[in-house]
């Protein structure tokens, strides 16, 4: 969760201009490399791993992600949370890789019954730290011990192991909130023990038995640079990869890393100019390509493929920077229907299920902090996107792409068009196993409305009407 604040996420520089948004979304995505296998995270910290959070709470999420076709989890164990005496300087004694020594609460509860369900879990080990785990016992974030960090993987692996659940190293280790210092005598250290951690933490994964768990490497917040000591993410990267600012690697440095993946947060923060060293949603290719240096270098693996593990779009009751409910799901759709079309995008996410209470926080939920459904939900469960098409330099047609998200094999939808004030039948498309379709309206019109019905496995449902804009 990329945060710059107290709390939660909230500073000038975070606006969700609606139109900024739809620019140059995903740049390099290819139809013809569609991810058909992409899995969708799913992520619901407020109704499932928090203090706040109960049986019930959890057992309304589950449901109502069930419903929505939810299959994947992501959960974010934070290690001072589990960790005997987090606060003290010395270490307890106690044996830091029996997981019995840890108090796994909440997270147990909603990592069990999700690896119950059969769903995959991703698991991000990560700050903050006890400071008895820390080099200078000042704080919970300033340099963690590698050491350390592996026996607690280890402890983790043990308790939460098995062939649906993945692991992934830390949580934006590029800012300094969650990983101290960033930058000392003009270097990125922070990079480097980031780059210590991950290798402490895959070879404690796999002491815990997970000898072919899958590890994903970054958790990356997009953007850096400003005066609260964030790193830009491919600049973070490029130290962490031990490459020059050529991307010529440096063997002294480190040994070649053996990457799954690597993870993301692909929020867009800014309506202004991105810093080349930057990676959005507007610009994945960025990210794509510096892979690519690196793997060509022999600094890491080659086609190592892209994660969005932590993603959404704010929306009202935040009038600063949301957007109206109708435009965050719109745009959401957007987002997913190009990564969807990115071969190199292995994995998205929604973040969250259930708004922030505080509107200084995450409004990217699919509910309101009252409850209430937005229209985002149902918009989730049967998501459409209406895309212009522009045949020479005009725009000519309307590409609609859509997922019935809780289809467990191919099935029919009706898309409706809008004529006059009501829709009406407009075509029938047979999906693909996972839900997806595509079909094309020959016809452009700035105007139109369009929506889907069908059966789902819990009913017939209709998704929100989607206009045709350009992005």
């Amino acid at each position: 969760m990329f945060i710059q604040g107290v709390t939660h996420r909230k500073t000038t520089t975070f606006v969700m201009a609606a139109f900024a948004l739809l620019l140059g979304i995903l740049a390099g995505a290819s139809t013809a490399a569609a991810s058909t296998k992409q899995t969708m995270f799913f992520e619901a910290p407020r109704d499932l791993t928090a203090r706040t959070s109960t049986d019930a709470t959890r057992a309304t999420a589950f449901a109502a992600m069930e419903k929505a076709g939810v299959k994947a989890l992501r959960v974010n164990v934070q290690w001072y949370d589990v960790a005997p005496n987090p606060d003290d300087a010395a270490t307890p004694a106690f044996d830091p890789t029996d997981p019995n020594g840890y108090y796994w609460g909440n997270y147990a509860a909603a990592i069990d019954a999700a690896k119950a369900k059969g769903w995959t879990v991703l698991i991000s080990l990560a700050a903050p730290v006890p400071k008895w785990a820390t080099a200078d016992k000042s704080d919970n974030v300033k340099r963690p011990i590698p050491a350390e960090y592996a026996k607690f993987a280890t402890a983790a692996a043990k308790r939460f192991g098995a062939s649906n659940v993945l692991w992934s190293i830390w949580n934006e280790p590029n800012l300094p909130r969650y990983l101290s210092p960033q930058i000392s005598g003009g270097k990125y250290v922070g990079a480097q023990l980031y780059r210590e951690l991950f290798e402490a933490g895959r070879q404690g994964i796999r002491a815990g038995g997970q000898t072919t768990a899958k590890v994903l490497f970054g958790e990356l917040a997009p953007v850096g640079g400003s005066n609260d000591g964030r790193v830009y993410p491919l600049t973070f990267l490029r130290a962490a990869f031990c490459l020059s600012s050529r991307d010529k690697y440096d063997k002294k440095c480190g040994a070649k890393l053996q990457l799954d993946g690597v993870a993301h947060h692909p929020y867009q923060f800014t309506n202004g100019k991105l810093n080349k060293n930057d990676v959005t949603y507007r610009n994945l290719s960025s990210l794509t390509k510096f892979l690519d240096k690196a793997g060509k270098a022999k600094a890491i693996s080659t086609k190592v493929p892209v994660y969005f593990t932590e993603f959404g779009i704010q929306s009202y009751p935040d009038k600063t920077f949301g957007v109206s409910p109708q435009r965050q799901y719109e745009i959401r759709a957007r987002v997913e229907r190009d990564a969807y079309y990115n071969s190199r995008v292995a994995g998205f996410s929604q973040y969250l299920f259930t708004d922030d209470t505080d509107n200084g926080g995450f409004q990217t939920g699919l509910y309101y902090a009252n409850g209430k459904a937005k229209p985002s939900y149902a918009a989730f469960i049967s998501t459409l996107d209406a895309k212009p098409v522009k045949v020479g330099k005009r725009y000519k047609k309307v590409s609609l792409w859509g997922i019935a998200r809780s289809a467990t094999k191919a099935t029919t939808v009706v898309v409706e068009k809008k004529r006059g004030k009501s829709f009406k039948t407009w075509k029938k498309v047979k999906t693909k196993s996972n839900g997806a379709f595509t079909v094309t309206d020959s016809t452009y019109k700035s105007s139109a409305q369009y929506r889907f019905r069908w059966t789902s496995p819990s009913g017939k449902v209709t998704s929100p009407a989607v206009r045709v804009y350009k992005g």
